[in-house]
């Protein structure tokens, strides 16, 4: 019941000082507030109530707008090289190659004298006559040249005496000369030689040299007369005329 039907049930009431008194006890009186008592002393805590359930977890909020990339810090120190790792194992040994092609022979050699006084025209052939060894290398008496049987590189020394059959009048004094020519495939000057003096009519005098030159298969070379007269090979204690070839790589 709250104040305003606890007056009208006032109004009809024979003791109105009990009235008055209930009136008072609803805070309706109109008297003098006393004074305010002194606050009773604080008893015991009570024990902690227990933790209530979690509640549900609330949505998931909006992922916010990407932030921009910050600067490149600087490069650090290059660390200290780690320690070298263990050598793997051997691996198997590959199947072996097939055999290439055996070389050819470095004693292919040859060597041919002339015991003759042949005459030898201008741009002539030399054609000494006699084989002393034939070894791979053969030789043609009849066309002065010969032939090395594989590809690689050869060292030939010659030695001609010589003699002059200039028929000029005034027989003027000359060189005598000869040169060494490839053949076949194709013509080559290879290397040239001559007597150390000029030689008059019916002098004698004595050309020598070698070469060192690389040659293929079946290469021909002979010895040519490249004076400016014929000339006539003279036996000097037997020989007139020799050389000697020989492979050397």
């Amino acid at each position: 019941m709250n104040i305003e039907d606890f007056n009208d049930k006032c109004k009809d009431c024979n003791d109105c000082c009990l009235c008055e008194v209930i009136k008072c006890l609803c805070n309706n009186c109109t008297g003098p507030t006393g004074p305010t008592g002194r606050t009773g002393d604080r008893g015991p805590t009570g024990p902690t109530g227990a933790t209530g359930m979690t509640g549900p977890t609330g949505p998931t909020g909006a992922t916010g707008a990407t932030g921009m990339t910050g600067p490149t810090g600087p490069t650090g120190a290059t660390g200290a090289t780690g320690m070298t790792g263990p050598t793997g194992p051997t691996g198997a040994t590959g199947a072996t190659g097939a055999t290439g092609p055996s070389g050819g022979s470095f004693n292919a050699a040859a060597m041919v004298h002339d015991e003759n006084n042949t005459v030898v025209p201008i741009n002539e052939a030399i054609k000494p006559s006699i084989i002393n060894l034939s070894n791979g290398i053969t030789y043609d008496p009849t066309s002065g040249e010969f032939m090395v049987p594989q590809t690689g590189q050869y060292l030939i020394n010659w030695w001609f005496n010589v003699r002059s059959k200039n028929t000029n009048t005034e027989c003027e004094p000359i060189a005598l000369g000869i040169e060494l020519h490839q053949t076949t495939p194709g013509f080559n000057l290879i290397a040239h030689s001559s007597t150390h003096n000029r030689l008059s009519c019916c002098d004698t005098g004595t050309i020598s040299g070698n070469a060192l030159f690389a040659a293929n298969a079946n290469d021909k070379f002979r010895f040519v007369n490249t004076s400016n007269t014929d000339f006539q090979l003279v036996p000097n204690d037997r020989y007139s005329a020799s050389f000697s070839i020989t492979r050397i790589n």
